[in-house]
């Protein structure tokens, strides 16, 4: 603050010498001149005494309207000493009788007046223009801030407007979410759930994994392929999500210390899909999702979404249950052959959809018309009840062609994965010694046939059940 404040002393000195440098340079300019001009021009009356208005009065007019008091009261005493000098120098009687004559006096009173009363006038002058400048800075600066505050609102107006249409978008993609969950079909319902899920959070990918015995398996994708078609619900990520119960990150689940272990992480988000009782149903996984996106926000979309996949898979399921009920053969508990049929494509379209496999088991009684009615209906439960016990929950056991014959459909099954089934169901059947025949000694005899769904193909129903 000292070395700021005698800097700024310093400058307003070197100011006030330059003003002072200036009119005393025109004073003495002017003086010079007058000087000159009194010698060749009339050199008989020396300081223009005989004249009027005497041409220092316009010297002094000058100096003092353009330097203010100072310098119009130094060129009015300047010049009137001169003129007191030169009358004095010049007079032939000076008497104390001349001495007292006011009208000697005229002239370097004159000189006084209008040097006092210019010299004023000016710095009066600039004093208004020092306010005017300052007023005229202040505005400059009450300007200036209120060109900063329009920029600042400016840009909060063109942030909400942002906002605004992000927040727009988001109920588009509401709206959008809402019609795709409405159906109660689940194989129309498992991608509108994924689809959902990358509209909503703006990802890139998307994955929708149902439990399934003691795996979650990939039931539908967006955009990017899965890394895998099966998770184990208490591994990795999804595990993580599972055990906490809510939506989580690769950021709660490790430390990401740089932008290329988040780039290559397996999964960026999970959020497991829990019934109205709590029970787990499933996963909604996130692999490819924008640097900037990986907000809060996107967990509390992802967990609205996951909450929303839940209700609608509970009540879909719900629904292919009660429908269920119609579209079962009530006397061995099986589907029928007409739900087979529809049900096979849909299985077919998925697996073509996302290159899984997928086969089908053919099971055929022979001999049917030489066992009895009363032990061929409970032939027809006692074999379902096997096929339940033996299968999985998503295997689905259907009536095939023909009264003797039954068809398994088997999700996610190679055709070495469903020989295997096969050769299991055969050795469970022979194990319970079935002897449905009016020969008690005989025993049943029986086929299973396994029929792989071919890439672009479907099982070959133009074989018979005799054929198989």
């Amino acid at each position: 603050m000292l070395w700021a404040g005698t800097g700024r002393g310093k400058r307003r000195v070197r100011a006030a010498v330059s003003r002072l440098d200036a009119y005393l340079f025109e004073l003495l300019a002017g003086v010079a001149l007058l000087a000159t001009v009194n010698v060749v021009v009339l050199p008989h009356d020396l300081g223009f005494l005989s004249i009027h208005p005497n041409p220092a009065l316009f010297l002094v007019a000058i100096v003092a309207s353009r330097h203010g008091f100072r310098g119009g009261m130094m060129s009015a005493v300047v010049t009137a000493g001169l003129a007191v000098t030169i009358w004095a120098v010049g007079a032939q009687d000076l008497s104390l009788s001349t001495l007292r004559t006011p009208g000697n006096y005229v002239l370097p009173l004159s000189l006084l007046a209008l040097g006092f009363v210019l010299g004023a006038l000016r710095e009066e002058t600039r004093r208004e223009e020092g306010g005017l400048r300052a007023r005229v800075g202040e505005l400059e600066g009450e300007l200036a801030d209120q060109a900063v505050r329009f920029l600042a609102a400016s840009e909060a107006k063109h942030e909400l407007e942002r906002r605004v249409a992000d927040e727009s978008a988001s109920l588009s993609n509401l709206y959008a979410a809402a019609s795709a969950m409405e159906t109660l079909d689940v194989e129309r319902l498992y991608p509108a759930v994924a689809m959902t899920a990358r509209r909503f959070l703006q990802a890139d990918g998307c994955q929708l994994y149902l439990l399934d015995g003691e795996l979650l398996r990939l039931r539908a994708a967006e955009g990017a392929a899965p890394p895998r078609a099966e998770l184990r619900p208490d591994e990795g990520l999804a595990g993580f999500a599972v055990r906490r119960g809510r939506p989580v990150s690769v950021r709660d689940y490790v430390l990401v210390s740089s932008f290329e272990e988040l780039r290559g992480a397996e999964m960026l988000m999970a959020a497991p899909l829990l019934g109205q009782a709590g029970g787990l149903l499933g996963c909604l996984t996130v692999t490819r999702l924008p640097f900037l996106r990986l907000t809060p926000a996107s967990l509390d979309r992802l967990r609205l979404v996951a909450d929303w996949a839940a209700r609608a898979i509970e009540n879909a399921r719900a629904h292919q249950r009660t429908r269920a009920r119609t579209i079962e053969d009530e006397i061995v508990g099986a589907y029928t052959y007409g739900y087979y049929q529809r049900r096979l494509e849909q299985e077919r379209v998925r697996a073509e959809r996302y290159g899984r496999p997928l086969a089908v088991l053919v099971f055929r009684i022979h001999d049917l018309e030489l066992v009895r009615p009363g032990p061929r209906t409970e032939l027809g439960r006692v074999l379902s009840l096997v096929f339940s016990r033996t299968l999985r929950d998503v295997d689905l056991i259907c009536r095939y062609a023909t009264d003797d014959s039954f068809a398994v459909i088997l999700p996610e099954t190679t055709a070495e994965a469903a020989e295997a089934v096969s050769e299991r169901l055969v050795r469970e059947i022979q194990g319970f010694h079935f002897a449905p025949y009016a020969d008690e000694a005989r025993e049943l005899e029986f086929s299973v046939r396994v029929l792989p769904v071919r890439h672009g193909g479907r099982p070959d129903e133009a074989r018979t059940a005799d054929e198989a």
